[in-house]
């Protein structure tokens, strides 16, 4: 238990003090005093005291002396009393005075200092250029336009320019404000380039009514406004710029923005790298697919290993994802082994499996602080090789992975050793997991089948100890029938429809080149809709 710290200031420790002291007893307690004629002080005793013969705690007194206790008055002095006066008005001052400790605080850290520093133009404050709080509605543009050129100092145009900043709720008003500001003159520009963090929130909060792709070209149409101006562009901006151009699928913009990364000399955290990778929405869910789609295989490995423009230059020239990779650091090389392994570059991972065994992450392996089962570098590397090669389709260079490292075949995820089981030809180490895993990995496909066609397999006796209840023995023929949950027509429907599949691959960039003509798809729409009621 932690001890107590006294207060900082008297009122607080006075304030503890009365809070909390010992609270008498609600009991009166009927007390006795005895007074003694040699040294004339009073002596207090219990009620349940007995006086004999006179005396009492060894003094000689007369029975008339003795006082009964009740309620007397003390008779004390007027010097005592105005000391006690003067105590009990210490504590009222000490007490109205509670909240000093508070105002100390908040003159030690005030950020308005009531005198202005030495040499600055002394400004009263209804003369200073004030806005409403920034929760509010926009301001009007003549109102905003007319108040930062009135503005005169850097701290004033950086606040007229936050605070309008915070209300944009659509690309208009930002670039608006940025071209209003641009023309302004050169102090103008650079506060404006400085408030780089209040442009990234009014371009995410532009989401919420227009697309990815409308906030990019807003970023894009700001950063061509700061490049014809001569104004710094914020590598906060660069790399909102390629996060974005990696969400809306833009091989152009990636190219931009890449390129003015690499000539700015901007150096790529680990934490924007990843980001970066992420939007490129290569996760197994395929939630970040559902605002944008899928990138094309062949533009997304163009943006991670080059492009081809840029062949003949060196590689201090090129602009490509890769020229920012830190291979000794894992968190670079985590997300690169993936996004090689969505595009199924089988021999750019297998050149990084032959790099990865020279690292002096698995020479000379670091015990990790978690409680999974890779609990060393080596053992999470391994594994991340692994589970990627299967999922690029590698199954070949997979297997020999996984007898080079030894990993035992229970520790796969079981997508993962779904996948190894298709080239179960290329296993060498067949144990008593693979084969339970093959059993597994025939119930599972024989679902996906019956839940194409619509039927459930239904079994009066299930066996025990098997994956699944058709499974019986030879001399036994199979009990059950298959039981129909949907009607034929619809089933032949969806399984004559144009890209159908047993199982959808989410995360992988798609080869398809044609374009989708979302206008001759409305139009089908519009023509074939079922009639309803009365409108």
């Amino acid at each position: 238990m932690a001890a107590r710290r006294p207060s900082l200031c008297l009122a607080c420790q006075s304030r503890q003090a009365v809070i909390g002291r010992r609270r008498p007893s609600v009991k009166r307690r009927r007390m006795q005093t005895a007074v003694t004629q040699s040294t004339q002080h009073m002596m207090v005793t219990s009620p349940r005291a007995v006086v004999e013969g006179g005396k009492i705690m060894g003094g000689n007194i007369s029975p008339g002396m003795i006082v009964d206790g009740g309620d007397k008055t003390w008779s004390i002095g007027e010097a005592v009393q105005d000391k006690v006066k003067e105590a009990l008005h210490d504590l009222e001052v000490m007490w109205k005075q509670k909240h000093r400790r508070i105002e100390v605080l908040k003159t030690l850290s005030n950020p308005w200092p009531q005198l202005p520093p030495q040499g600055a133009p002394h400004r009263k404050d209804d003369q200073l250029l004030t806005l409403p709080e920034a929760n509010a509605a926009l301001i009007p543009h003549h109102i905003f336009r007319k108040k930062l050129s009135e503005a005169q100092q850097d701290k004033e145009i950086r606040g007229l320019l936050r605070v309008q900043l915070l209300r944009c709720q659509n690309p208009q008003d930002i670039q608006r404000i940025v071209a209003t500001a641009l023309v302004m003159g050169r102090s103008t520009q650079l506060n404006l380039s400085a408030l780089h963090e209040p442009i990234m929130r009014a371009l995410y909060r532009c989401r919420n009514n227009v697309s990815d792709a409308t906030v990019l070209e807003t970023l894009s149409g700001i950063h061509s406004r700061f490049k014809i101006y001569d104004v710094p562009f914020n590598p906060q901006l660069l790399s909102l710029g390629l996060k974005f151009a990696a969400r809306t699928r833009s091989l152009k913009q990636m190219k931009k923005y890449l390129k003015a990364a690499r000539e700015s000399n901007t150096a790529m955290s680990s934490n924007v790298f990843r980001s970066i990778i992420a939007k490129f929405s290569i996760g197994h869910r395929g939630l970040g697919e559902i605002r944008n789609g899928r990138w094309k295989r062949h533009e997304l490995f163009q943006v991670c290993t080059g492009f081809p423009e840029c062949d003949h230059l060196p590689l201090s020239k090129q602009y490509h994802l890769g020229v920012w990779l830190d291979r000794n650091d894992w968190q670079y090389l985590h997300g690169w082994i993936a996004v090689l392994a969505r595009c199924k570059d089988v021999p750019g991972l297998w050149k990084e499996w032959l790099l990865w065994k020279q690292n002096p992450g698995r020479r000379m392996p670091r015990a990790l602080a978690t409680r999974h089962a890779h609990k060393t570098t080596k053992m999470r590397g391994d594994y991340w090789f692994l589970e990627q090669m299967a999922y690029a389709d590698g199954l070949k260079e997979a297997w020999a992975i996984f007898e080079e490292t030894g990993l035992p075949f229970r520790m796969l995820k079981d997508r993962v050793a779904m996948k190894m089981l298709e080239g179960i030809e290329h296993c060498t180490r067949l144990d008593e997991d693979v084969r339970q895993a093959l059993l597994r990995k025939y119930d599972h496909e024989l679902g996906k089948m019956e839940r194409a066609l619509g039927v459930r397999w239904s079994s009066p006796t299930p066996v025990s100890g098997l994956p699944c209840a058709r499974q019986t023995s030879e001399a036994e023929p199979p009990e059950g029938q298959h039981v129909e949950l949907e009607d034929r027509e619809d089933v032949l429907e969806r399984l004559s429809a144009e890209g159908f599949r047993l199982e959808e691959e989410h995360g992988y960039p798609h080869d398809a080149e044609k374009v989708i003509d979302l206008k001759r798809m409305r139009e089908e729409g519009l023509h074939e809709a079922d009639e309803m009621g009365l409108a």
